[in-house]
């Protein structure tokens, strides 16, 4: 068996739902992940309360698509990061999907608990733009080339 590892694999395109509740981050959010290659299927929404309405499907997000991976912010109105991610992961229906936390906080109870929410990982968000778009193309390349998912059709 060879150890090497094929980096020629394709990029998926990616279904991405970004809950951040500043107007501002959540569109260079969306427009990293365009310069990243991703140019459709970027979708965000600016609170908890309708992070989870999406997740369900529920009002006018009855018909959107279940997204590949999340991008959480902890820091929230209505309900916090924390919040949607304990229910999102206490749902069998969406417990498998992929959680990235990006906050600014370094607190260390914070990292804990979304760890222990089970989280995929929690990334710090990046200080100035260059770390931005590069931190975006980093997480595309690792989601959209390496990682394998389950089937959706096989969630609970």
């Amino acid at each position: 068996m060879s150890s090497t590892v094929d980096n020629t694999q394709q990029l998926r395109n990616l279904k991405i739902l970004v809950i951040e509740n500043d107007p501002a981050a959540a569109r260079l959010t969306k427009e990293a992940f365009k310069e990243a290659g991703i140019t459709e299927g970027v979708h965000s929404v600016p609170d908890g309360d309708e992070a989870l309405n999406y997740l369900l499907r529920k009002g006018k997000h009855s018909s959107v698509s279940e997204p590949d991976i999340i991008f959480l912010d902890l820091h929230l109105p209505k309900k916090s990061g924390l919040e949607v991610l304990k229910e999102l992961k206490s749902n069998p229906a969406l417990a498998a999907t992929p959680v990235v936390v990006i906050s600014g906080s370094d607190d260390p109870a914070e990292i804990r608990e979304a760890y222990e929410l089970h989280a995929s990982c929690y990334v710090r968000k990046p200080d100035n733009l260059d770390e931005f778009l590069a931190f975006v193309s980093v997480c595309y390349d690792f989601w959209g080339r390496h990682v394998v998912f389950p089937s959706k059709s096989h969630r609970a």
